[in-house]
């Protein structure tokens, strides 16, 4: 894929997601055109806007930048957004950038596209087919997105798009969410990959080891480092039918209620277990909150509560979505997998729950883990109501000896390592270069200039 080199120098920046998990913003550019891959955001359980507090609903834009959690970048930004902050405002408009400019996202998780919502309205956005429903689906059911609404531009898989000199596209892979995909920018004197997430133990692997042979001989891999970070996985690697085994173990062994959390984004997943329940003679009853999104992306045989259920977030449904009472569950509770809502723990007391025998399985819904902060509440309710933890997730990101294979298969000229706490655990035989911020890379990782970028880590 290397190319001969021409006077056009493309550069490459990281304004988000060095030494951290999330948060990932790359930026490639030429003299005629900029891209830039995915705009998210960290986690904020650390730093100035830490929870419980956090940027002031519709002060976001200005709060983040103030506080370093974006990084500062002239003429991204929408300039309606920092009207409270003058001389940030002026800033932005005494710096647009006239070259054309386009976003590319690679998949609907927070932490790639929590901060799309802040950059000026009038660049377009491109995404997958299956991340464009998934975005409009949680615009439609009210869920809250800081900044303005988004306007997802479809892509089919095969097809390029064109921004001044670079031409773009989105190539599938596997992660655990519905049309995450890799990016291939090719420009006049190369070409960039970034990987966005991906793994190789989801239904085989087969997008991602597509996405491997598609891009080899690459000039600079951005790769995602996730499972890097850490000596032990604090997450088992499973496969779907080894996640349904779990569950279904549990859907025959528990007479009465059984409670799961899946991740409502995973609409493949949560497909395969609402049919699963139904073969064991159970209903699977979301949160209103959940079972909308799940139908607005085109799931079925969605059930959730009737309108006289009190829940903390509640959501209109369409007249297409199941409803159950609590005393039918409480009738019948053997009929019945229940997902609670992780936010609302207290709740739990409501449903039919016998000590010692209803059982919680964890299948990467919220609450996620310790690092959130309706975990340990949630712990202590299942702990007060004597309910048992069954874990069944599955990471969504690659394990460390299958993304060390990956980069040697694809055998890039340069990589640099993002998405990931231990970046310079990516160890392998091509150049490697461990990113920071502000530096401005050459396709084989040569260092050419620096501008301000300020970002929290």
């Amino acid at each position: 894929m290397n190319t001969t080199t021409t006077a056009t120098e493309t550069r490459v920046q990281i304004l988000g997601g060095i030494e951290v998990i999330g948060g990932s913003v790359v930026l490639v550019s030429t003299p005629n055109a900029r891209v830039i891959l995915d705009f998210g955001m960290r986690d904020l359980n650390t730093g100035l806007l830490q929870t419980p507090g956090g940027p002031r609903r519709g002060h976001e834009l200005v709060d983040l930048l103030r506080a370093a959690e974006l990084p500062v970048s002239p003429g991204l930004y929408d300039p309606a957004q920092l009207a409270s902050d003058p001389q940030l405002a002026a800033s932005t408009r005494a710096n647009r950038d006239a070259r054309p400019t386009a976003v590319f996202l690679s998949h609907a998780h927070i932490d790639h596209e929590g901060a799309l919502g802040f950059l000026d309205p009038s660049l377009p956005l491109y995404a997958s087919e299956e991340t464009t429903v998934m975005l409009n689906a949680l615009r439609d059911t009210g869920e809250y997105r800081p900044g303005h609404p988004l306007a997802p531009i479809a892509v089919d898989t095969g097809e390029t798009i064109r921004v001044g000199d670079l031409t773009v596209e989105l190539i599938p892979v596997d992660h655990d969410i519905p049309g995450a995909c890799g990016v291939l920018v090719t420009a006049p004197d190369g070409s960039v990959v970034y990987t966005g997430d991906l793994n190789f133990h989801r239904d085989g692997g087969m997008r991602s080891h597509a996405f491997a042979e598609r891009i080899r001989g690459v000039d600079l891999l951005v790769t995602e480092t996730t499972m890097l970070s850490f000596d032990h996985p604090p997450i088992t690697t499973r496969s779907e039918a080894e996640i349904e085994e779990i569950l279904a173990a549990e859907l025959t062994g528990v007479p009465g209620l059984v409670l799961m959390s899946a991740y409502p984004r995973d609409a493949e997943r949560a497909q395969r277990l609402i049919a699963l329940a139904r073969t064991h003679g159970r209903e699977l009853v979301w949160p209103s909150r959940d079972a909308a999104l799940l139908a607005a992306m085109g799931v079925s045989d969605v059930t959730s509560w009737a309108s006289e259920r009190a829940e903390s977030d509640s959501r209109p449904l369409a007249a297409g979505i199941n409803r159950v009472t609590v005393a039918a569950v409480a009738a019948e509770p053997g009929h019945y997998l229940v997902q609670p809502d992780g936010h609302d723990a207290p709740a739990l007391a409501d449903l039919p729950i016998v000590s010692g025998s209803t059982v919680w399985v964890h299948s990467q819904g919220e609450p996620l883990g310790p690092f959130m902060p309706d975990w340990e509440v949630f712990q202590l309710w299942l702990q007060k109501l004597g309910i048992a933890v069954i874990e069944a997730g599955s990471t969504g990101h690659a394990l460390g000896h299958d993304l060390l294979a990956f980069v040697e298969h694809v055998a890039p000229g340069c990589v640099l390592p993002i998405h990931g706490k231990r970046p310079e655990a990516l160890t392998v035989s091509m150049p490697r270069v461990l990113p920071r911020y502000g530096d401005v890379y050459l396709l084989d990782g040569t260092v050419v200039g620096h501008e301000l970028v300020s970002v929290a880590s």
